[in-house]
């Protein structure tokens, strides 16, 4: 008899338990779906946008719900944005509305508010604005440099400059210009450009009088082949005032070689440069002697301290020193090898203390950039 209780015990819980749980969860998705503000977004992104005084959007919603809906609070997170919905108002059933939010900048750059919507019967929802302000544009100030064949176009910038460019990943960079002029600046596609450079003009190839516009310049620095600060010229062909002309652009670069993440161990492997004496004193000298002859003469030694082949890529002269050894003497320098530059200290005009410089570019990832220097003073 015991046995046969325990039983029945079993087989009518299960059956209540089971009820039970359905009854509750069809009683709280009831509630759900009988009490909701269905917003048709939740989000707005204003993009980037001049700095205005306020900024202002509306979110529509529809109540969905078998109840009237009534807005209890709109909380913000901060007293910079506001809303003017009037919180007494009933939402009535399928009825359609909206919520009108403000927010006041008072500062340039990214913004995200957060609102804050509660109500008596759909719970919270969280609704947001951001963007990106920037400053109000004067395109007469903005756009200070004039291109030398065509002044009436004006750019940001005295070159269109990249940066720093590692020598193995291309670059896309935005140019943009102000046509301050009376009549539309018309590109027809011509160019003369060298081949490491492609241009990407906007869907029209029109900049309008009193606008700006942009192109697209990529930068391939393994096409360039080259290091350090290198210059280009750039040319684009088109039409204003019926008559074909050509913008003229310098396009500059600093073009860095790429090394991936090194430990100390996998160091050892890479090439290593020592520059004996990288100051050279060349003394005091008169002035007088000098003038008319480059005799001053310096001589830099450079040390490939490893078992791998080191390239200097570059020796770029500064001002007043030229180089005079044959780039294929010092270009390539063989393991536990020495290599020597000769230097050409230039005479100036003024009695005083000179120093020149001279920057080498190689493939030591510890210290790929390096200065040599050369001193003398004349009297």
């Amino acid at each position: 008899m015991y046995k046969v209780q325990i039983a029945f015990k079993k087989i009518f819980f299960f059956p209540l338990s089971i009820f039970s749980l359905f009854f509750i969860f069809n009683l709280s998705n009831s509630y759900a779906q009988n009490s909701t503000l269905n917003f048709e977004k939740t989000e707005f992104d204003f993009g980037k946008i001049e700095f205005q005084d306020t900024l202002v959007h509306r979110f529509y919603f529809t109540n969905t719900s078998e109840n009237e809906i009534k807005i209890l609070d709109i909380s913000t997170d901060c007293a910079c944005s506001f809303s003017n919905k009037n919180t007494e108002k009933k939402i009535k059933e399928n009825e359609k509305s909206f919520i009108e939010l403000f927010f006041l900048p008072y500062n340039y750059g990214n913004f995200v508010k957060t609102f804050t919507i509660k109500t008596d019967k759909a719970g919270t929802q969280n609704l947001m604005l951001k963007g990106e302000l920037q400053p109000i544009l004067n395109k007469e100030r903005d756009f200070k440099y004039a291109l030398i064949n065509t002044p009436a176009i004006r750019t940001r910038t005295k070159y269109l400059h990249f940066g720093n460019v590692l020598n193995t990943i291309s670059m896309t960079k935005k140019f943009e210009f102000y046509n301050s002029g009376t009549e539309d600046f018309v590109f027809t596609g011509k160019m003369e450009i060298p081949k490491h450079l492609q241009v990407r003009f906007d869907s029209t190839h029109i900049l309008k009088a009193g606008e700006t516009g942009a192109v697209y310049v990529t930068y391939d620095p393994f096409l360039k082949n080259d290091f350090g600060y290198v210059e280009d010229i750039l040319l684009l062909f088109g039409e204003q005032n019926k008559k074909t002309t050509k913008l003229e652009f310098k396009v500059t670069a600093n073009v860095e070689e790429y090394f991936p993440a090194i430990n100390a161990k996998m160091l050892e492997t890479y090439p290593k440069l020592l520059v004996e004496n990288s100051y050279i004193n060349l003394g005091s000298h008169y002035l007088k002697k000098l003038q008319g002859k480059d005799s001053l003469e310096a001589t830099f030694v450079l040390k490939n301290q490893s078992n791998m082949p080191l390239k200097v890529h570059k020796i770029i002269e500064g001002y007043g020193c030229k180089v005079i050894t044959d780039k294929e003497e010092w270009n390539q320098i063989a393991p536990h090898s020495n290599a020597i530059v000769k230097v050409l200290f230039l005479s100036p005009e003024d009695r005083g203390t000179y120093i020149r410089s001279l920057t080498v570019i190689c493939n030591d990832p510890r210290k790929p950039i390096r200065t040599m220097k050369v001193k003398a003073v004349l009297r």
